[in-house]
């Protein structure tokens, strides 16, 4: 019989996840976002990606992040955007990661402004274009505090502002 005080029907998995996940216990945070990521929930999708981009709880295995990445983007996250743009960038595929900041942050994502800036900090041929990115980090309401001064920092040491 079901006991109708202690049945939780709210349980929530993944806060269970993200509760192991703060308090430092990586494997088992892992193994319970996996597990969520499996039975279809996008945000666990989205964490498993993180957690193998980082390496914590499991083996850093990029390719491993793209794929949930992926999956976390074809079940309707934009929080995964920015986390496989820079997967994309350190595995080498520039094309996919400037792709993907793009989308990243025509969701929103302030801190993709940013992540642009310095990938076309590469040329003297793109400072207009790194002088964008780096305004429309500085103006974003959805990026954090430190990314608004690095793009501050990176206009005041080579970039002027307009």
């Amino acid at each position: 019989m079901s006991d109708p005080v202690n049945d939780n029907d709210d349980h929530n998995p993944y806060e269970d996840a993200m509760a192991a996940y703060d308090r430092g216990h990586l494997n088992k945070a892992f193994k319970l976002f996996l597990a969520g990521a499996e039975s279809g929930d996008v945000d666990s999708m989205a964490m498993v990606a993180v957690m193998y981009g980082a390496g914590e709880g499991v083996r850093i295995d990029l390719h491993q992040s793209i794929e949930w990445d992926q999956k976390a983007i074809a079940a309707g996250s934009e929080l995964a955007f920015l986390n496989i743009a820079i997967t994309y960038r350190c595995v080498g595929d520039l094309v996919n990661a400037r792709h993907f900041f793009e989308r990243a942050l025509e969701s929103g994502d302030g801190e993709a402004a940013l992540q642009l800036a310095k990938l076309y900090m590469v040329s003297d041929k793109e400072s207009e274009t790194v002088r964008k990115y780096l305004h429309i980090a500085i103006d974003s309401t959805n990026a954090f505090d430190d990314t608004r001064q690095e793009a501050r920092d990176l206009l005041a040491r080579g970039v002027q502002r307009d």
